[in-house]
């Protein structure tokens, strides 16, 4: 008959056990010098040894032969154990046997002298599960339980256990195994098993198993009955998840926004039966490495994988910035929690993926704003041209003005020719209104007096070095968000002016002039600025350290966004209806 890995190689003694040497020395210790206690509690996560270590505790302290704290494995007694066949060795689930009556029933045998061994241990697993009553119950007992027994408890949430139960107990806590020691070891029983198990399989089902040892050898038990050959690509199959490439055209798509790939990448899993939570997870897990190896210096010590494939995380780490990485592991965090608790898979990751590739279709409060600031932009411009078209029409229709239209210097003195030349050759007027309009255009004096202006035209380049609003600064900070967090936090919320090649940041936030004197943050925004304005500014200050900069502009104020959306959007012709 078959029989399991997990099962056929569950650790016999305590060097068997990998991954909690800080447990094992110390059972060893005790069982050497004799100083047991008389109850004992194990907690830790599923498949780390709590039950397998309670086993071979009580073989330790019953086995006639122990040497060095070890049971011998070869009396009676130690094969009677693993076997369960000895009955002075008993294993309770608490689960199914949680009840007041369960555990009376077991203080009743308690009272019971041994038939075979010295001490009659109770190894009672997830015994959080147990009722209010039953561990009342138990209290007395294991407070003080007769010299000849002892109690092993073991559970993985030790947050449900009471008080009183915890202060009773010596505590030992189990730490989820490394992911080397149990690769190291999926390759040791795979040598003796006979079994091709490659370096990156065993990585693979080490990081997939979660620091369960329990889980890996199932895994590769599991891979064994896929092939002869156990590899990452088998790995991947028989559990489910993405292949490597797919993670890497998952991450490009996103890097060029391209939806079609990435709907086409989810269908392509989703047909080969590829689970989604799981794809979700190491979705996670691979912008997780990226977080990593754009944080630290040596992240091959924190990231866990192939010397190929931290070669191709450090790439993407140089594409990816680190605020973005973070909102994809939130993105996909978000997904992950949805799909557990019911969502259609296929339909979360892809409404998840498109919106990190579509930032028009994201709903967080930064992408409203940005398109706030777009519908402003676009407000502006048509209420710059649609009063133009309905003040002066007939400027609009001379041909030879047109050009002048750009320097308002230059456009004040053609104005008047233009003018007469409309009246002479308009058609003869029809109403009363063309008439008035042409004998306002005749008698308008304002282009007269504005003709000395413009024979002040040499002094163009200083009007170039004026202060001039920055009208694109909110796409400027859209920018930002994807390269600096930090920078766009403080920055968030003020406006800015161009003077020449520099920025000139107004804002109350105490902190701008900090945050822009470091040459990161400086970059960062000059970089996003260039990008959106297409011009060459080197240099970025705020309003503080402007000094003698800005002139004899007036400091500006900082006005409620709200206010002056509804100023732009009733001066382009809407209609705002307040409640």
């Amino acid at each position: 008959m078959y029989t399991a890995l997990y099962r056929k190689w569950r650790p016999k003694s305590f060097s068997d056990v990998i991954g909690q040497s800080h447990i094992t020395e110390t059972l060893k210790n005790e069982i050497k010098t004799g100083r047991l206690s008389h109850a004992y509690l194990f907690i830790g996560s599923r498949g780390t040894g709590k039950t397998t270590c309670a086993r071979i505790l009580a073989k330790a302290i019953n086995c006639p032969h122990v040497h060095e704290g070890e049971p011998c494995n070869e009396c009676e007694i130690c094969k009677g154990i693993d076997n369960g066949t000895v009955l002075d060795i008993t294993e309770i689930d608490a689960a199914s046997n949680n009840g007041v009556d369960n555990i009376r029933d077991l203080r009743e045998e308690a009272n019971f002298n041994p038939a075979e061994t010295k001490y009659r241990v109770y190894i009672i697993d997830e015994v959080h599960m147990l009722s209010q009553g039953a561990f009342n119950a138990l209290l007395k007992t294991l407070e003080e339980p007769p010299e000849h027994v002892k109690f092993i408890l073991a559970t993985t949430e030790a947050h449900k256990m009471p008080a009183t139960i915890l202060s009773r107990c010596q505590r030992f806590d189990f730490k989820r195994i490394g992911a080397d020691d149990m690769a190291e070891r999926l390759l040791e029983i795979a040598d003796k098993e006979e079994i091709a198990l490659t370096n990156e399989a065993a990585n693979l089902i080490a990081r997939l198993s979660d620091g369960a040892m329990r889980d890996a050898l199932s895994i590769m038990d599991q891979c064994i009955a896929g092939g002869s050959d156990i590899t990452t690509k088998l790995v991947s199959e028989v559990c489910g998840i993405a292949d490597r490439e797919y993670l890497s055209d998952t991450a490009n798509a996103l890097l060029t926004h391209d939806t079609a790939k990435l709907l086409q990448v989810i269908a392509t899993l989703y047909e080969n039966a590829c689970d989604m939570e799981r794809y979700c997870s190491e979705l996670i897990n691979f912008y997780r490495n990226i977080m990593v190896a754009r944080t630290v210096k040596q992240p091959e010590k924190l990231i866990i994988c192939s010397d190929e494939e931290l070669q191709s995380i450090c790439r993407f780490a140089e594409t990816v910035t680190l605020p973005a990485a973070i909102v994809i592991i939130d993105t996909l965090q978000k997904t992950y929690a949805a799909i557990k608790s019911g969502a259609q898979g296929r339909t979360a990751m892809e409404m998840a993926l498109i919106k990190l590739a579509s930032p028009e279709m994201d709903a967080r409060d930064e992408s409203i704003l940005k398109r706030i600031a777009q519908l402003e932009q676009a407000l502006k411009s048509g209420a710059a041209l649609q009063p133009a078209a309905v003040a002066a029409p007939p400027k609009e229709e001379s041909p030879a003005p047109a050009e002048a239209v750009t320097p308002p210097a230059e456009a004040a003195v053609p104005a008047p020719e233009p003018a007469a030349t409309r009246i002479e050759n308009s058609a003869p007027a029809d109403t009363a209104l063309e008439a008035e309009e042409a004998e306002e255009l005749t008698d308008e004096p304002a282009p007269q007096e504005s003709a000395p202006a413009a024979e002040s035209a040499p002094a163009a380049p200083a009007a170039e070095s004026a202060p001039q609003s920055l009208m694109q600064w909110p796409e400027i900070l859209q920018e930002v968000f994807g390269k600096n967090r930090l920078a766009w936090t403080i920055l968030n919320g003020t406006t800015a002016k161009a003077v020449g090649n520099t920025i000139v940041v107004f804002g109350t936030h105490p902190s701008i002039g900090d945050v822009l004197a470091v040459k990161i943050n400086s970059d960062d925004v000059l970089e996003a600025a260039n990008a959106v304005t297409g011009r060459a500014f080197t240099r970025i200050i705020s309003q503080k350290d402007a000094g003698d900069l800005l002139g004899a502009t007036q400091p500006e104020v900082m006005e409620d966004p709200l206010e002056a959306f509804i100023q732009k959007a009733q001066e382009g012709g809407i209609e705002i209806d307040y409640k």
